[in-house]
């Protein structure tokens, strides 16, 4: 089986050129690696274009740079869906374990044409600080939690049917947080199962405290904050109100996040966040009549053809 790498980066060459190199160390190497780099300046992205040319089955462009769901719907509509079997995204301060895709194809092999088709391989990311991601579920106030059936994944360690991202992409309403759990829950009403492998392991060399995001922004709230709680608000209304629609559940979740919220924010001395937190979730967009159908739309006419250029530059690499 094939399985393509879709690598979305900004700013920290240093931690591209390790990720690269745990990619092509492995044992059992990736059919092609797509590198989309959200940097907006022209010198860190000539870096990186110059840690990427090291590696001549890896292709670079540049991001759309609006958040990271449009980053990998730019680096997974940059594969092809002709060629690839799987696909994993790997953020640049990840470093994957030699035997991880090795061990990965090994489990879909096991399967069934039918079960691979539609079956989503979870293993885990941890910090050397002990931390671990692992699979598990959105709670009813939209936190990870653990569960023995996952619903949920470490998006760094974890593989995807290529065939799913012809059917979703990721939801670019989402600037950053929680998008992974809002993605499986959609694969899960798309009938996908999450396996747990937590033999499957990447490290996570960056963690949260080198996030450009990890800024004072409003009151005593960073960036980052400010960004997971509005995701977690956008989230919460959609998996109610779209995904798994359920009235009752919809305003429970509304009364107790406003509720929790309001209290939070006021212990934090940051009331002053709530129009910013409300304006950054985006829910009014969950009224739209469209919303479902154009947001996941795969792009095509000029972006096909760059990426079609791209691709004839990969398989030219490849024969040479």
């Amino acid at each position: 089986m094939r399985l393509s790498a879709c690598i979305t980066t900004r700013n920290r060459p240093q931690d591209l050129a390790n990720c690269l190199r745990s990619l092509w160390d492995s044992q059992t190497k990736p059919y092609s690696v797509i590198v989309s780099d959200d940097s907006p300046d022209i010198e860190m992205q000539q870096k990186n274009q110059q840690i990427v040319q090291q590696y001549p089955q890896t292709i670079y462009i540049t991001g759309p740079r609006r958040g990271v769901c449009a980053n990998r719907n730019n680096a997974v509509n940059a594969t092809s869906a002709l060629e690839t079997d799987l696909v994993a995204f790997i953020d640049d301060d990840i470093c994957v374990e030699p035997e991880y895709i090795g061990g990965a194809i090994a489990h879909y092999l096991q399967m069934s044409p039918e079960q691979r088709d539609c079956t989503i391989i979870s293993g885990i990311s941890y910090d050397t600080d002990g931390y671990i991601m692992a699979p598990g579920k959105l709670s009813f106030r939209g936190y990870f939690c653990a569960s023995d059936v996952p619903e949920t994944i470490a998006i760094h360690a974890s593989m995807f049917p290529r065939q799913f991202f012809e059917q979703e992409q990721w939801d670019e309403d989402i600037f950053f947080g929680y998008e992974d759990a809002e993605l499986c829950l959609r694969a899960l009403k798309r009938g996908y199962n999450i396996l747990p492998c937590p033999e499957l392991r990447v490290l996570n060399a960056g963690g949260n405290g080198k996030s450009s995001l990890m800024v004072s922004d409003i009151g005593k709230l960073t960036k980052y904050e400010i960004s997971i709680e509005a995701a977690r608000l956008y989230i919460g209304i959609k998996r109610h109100k779209n995904l798994f629609p359920n009235f009752l559940k919809l305003i429970g979740f509304c009364c107790v996040y406003f509720l929790h919220m309001t209290a939070y924010l006021y212990k934090r001395g940051s009331l002053k966040a709530w129009p910013e937190i409300i304006r950054r979730s985006q829910i009014q967009k969950l009224w739209q009549p469209s919303h479902n159908n154009s947001q996941f739309a795969i792009p095509q006419a000029e972006d096909s053809r760059q990426r079609n250029a791209q691709l004839k530059k990969l398989d030219t690499a490849r024969i040479s």
